[in-house]
């Protein structure tokens, strides 16, 4: 009989009960107050809630942008060419040097360089949660699955999304948008940055600032 209570004790300390569901409560909420931010241009929100992985990524755009020259920045992918310019293009070289990686997430948000209209088409279904690290299916606008996921990671108790690893999503959508263009990929970031910036950029640009 003892052997028996013993049994039930363990089952019921092992079972999930009703606190399962919050971690994945937690990671929906994520990506509710990420779109929201990005729907709202509020960067400081924004920055506090994508990785720290998110973060640096940003940062070392900004680092980029101090330092590649014309064939450094065709070294890297052209999304990620197109960011390190619009940095460039924006900031003096003591702002490069001295804005965090959440400040650079902020800024790209407040200017708009990740669009509103994607976010505010992106849904979420599927969602997986596996200790730290989460993901959640991209959806189609019929609800249906897309092969794509957006993931997420809970860093010091909060679940946080993956900004880098969104953005590497849409490497093939700016290839894609350089075909249907007509213009050669120096074109279509010098167009990218006018649009981006409201200012037509220079020849200078390809170079690291003085």
């Amino acid at each position: 009989m003892r052997s028996l209570r013993f049994l039930c004790l363990l089952l019921f300390l092992a079972a999930p009960g009703p606190l399962a569901a919050a971690p994945l409560d937690d990671v929906k909420q994520s990506f509710r107050d990420y779109k929201t931010a990005i729907l709202t241009s509020n960067g400081d929100a924004a920055a506090e809630v994508v990785t720290r992985a998110s973060r640096e990524y940003f940062r070392k755009l900004a680092d980029h942008a101090l330092t590649l020259d014309r064939d450094g920045l065709h070294a890297i992918h052209l999304s990620d060419r197109i960011y390190t310019l619009l940095l460039r293009q924006s900031l003096e070289r003591a702002e490069l040097e001295r804005m965090s990686g959440s400040d650079l997430v902020s800024l790209a948000v407040d200017e708009g360089w990740i669009g509103k209209n994607g976010a505010g088409r992106l849904e979420l279904g599927n969602y997986q949660v596996e200790g730290d690290a989460a993901t959640g299916t991209i959806l189609r606008p019929d609800g249906g699955e897309t092969p794509f996921q957006i993931a997420f990671a809970r860093e010091n108790g909060r679940w946080l999304l993956d900004l880098a690893a969104l953005m590497n999503l849409t490497r093939t959508a700016f290839e894609y948008s350089v075909q249907q263009s007509g213009l050669s990929e120096d074109e279509y970031v010098l167009l990218i940055l006018e649009q981006g910036t409201g200012r037509k950029p220079g020849p200078a640009i390809w170079n690291p600032p003085s």
